[in-house]
């Protein structure tokens, strides 16, 4: 996720420049072959400005479709992360009051946890990871495992009904952070979804093409009224609607490893020294900084 305002302007400008170059060339084509040659290539004003306001107006709706799917995986990590600390914090004071041993294990579960959740969204194989976190013996199991995160929930409920047998965890106290445990699961599934479903692709294709479409008849309405004028005003335009579609493209799927994406690996990092923190571990882990203005 980009979190400087004055970085990656460069970056947009790259992926929409060889557009603007080939409308520029356009645009000089259109004013040469009006003005000079007296080709008779104008076309009326009315119909282009109309185009425009209904391209607007699905502009819009694209946008904002790709904004709710961005936002939306932001509040689910927000709640992964509400329901770690819940989860550690319930962990210490009921679990670790008996045995410190398995509330430290259940905790760096967790951390594992949201740490595979990240990668497994991104589609990062390997599971190497999570061998500083893990026993030699949960790291043997999650080995032959295909979906991490869940094992991972799996194996901390298996242990909380191991100690409630044991009657080191209270029943109530059990069905409680359970709860925490169901939340955890609907939010990985939740984000899944957003993974999972891609942008519908005929909204996307027919945005991309209507925008370019607009943007090659644009010097035809300009030129009879503009005259050279045209070349300045029709790349004024064009970049105004390539760059709110690029925005459209690089925020829809938001767990794809790029600049604009929920930066789990940075929120991971922070859920892992909030986890430590309340193990009263030190030192703590060092946050992860930004690079170039990206948090990743």
């Amino acid at each position: 996720m980009i979190v400087e305002t004055n970085v990656r302007a460069s970056h947009m400008f790259k992926l929409i420049g060889k557009w603007l170059i080939i409308y520029l060339l356009l645009a000089l084509f259109v004013c040469v072959s009006y003005i000079e040659w007296g080709w008779d290539i104008a076309i009326p004003e009315t119909e282009i400005a109309i185009m425009g306001t209904a391209l607007s107006i699905l502009m819009g709706f694209r946008v904002d479709a790709a904004y709710k799917r961005w936002w939306e995986a932001r509040i689910i990590w927000g709640a992964i992360v509400n329901n770690s600390r819940t989860f550690a914090r319930e962990v210490v004071n009921f679990v670790g009051k008996h045995d410190p041993d398995a509330s430290r294990q259940l905790i760096y579960r967790q951390i594992g946890f949201v740490e595979a959740t990240g990668k497994h969204l991104r589609k990062q194989g390997g599971k190497e990871h999570l061998a500083r976190l893990l026993s030699a013996e949960d790291f043997q199991t999650i080995q032959t495992k295909k979906h991490v995160p869940n094992t991972l929930l799996m194996m901390n409920l298996k242990q909380l009904t191991e100690l409630n047998l044991q009657g080191s965890l209270s029943t109530y106290l059990l069905v409680q952070i359970e709860t925490i445990i169901h939340n955890l699961t609907d939010e990985l599934g939740k984000a899944e979804r957003i993974k999972n479903t891609p942008f519908p692709v005929p909204y996307g294709y027919f945005s991309w093409l209507l925008v370019h479409s607009f943007a090659c008849l644009i010097p035809f309405a300009m030129v009879k009224e503009l005259g050279y004028l045209t070349i300045l005003l029709a790349i004024i335009l064009s970049f105004i609607f390539l760059i709110i579609e690029q925005i459209a493209i690089q925020i829809q799927d938001p767990f794809e490893n790029r600049h604009n994406d929920t930066p789990v690996t940075t929120i991971a990092k922070n859920i892992e020294i909030d986890l430590r923190e309340i193990l009263n571990e030190s030192p703590l882990p060092a946050p992860l900084t930004p690079k170039a203005g990206v948090s990743m």
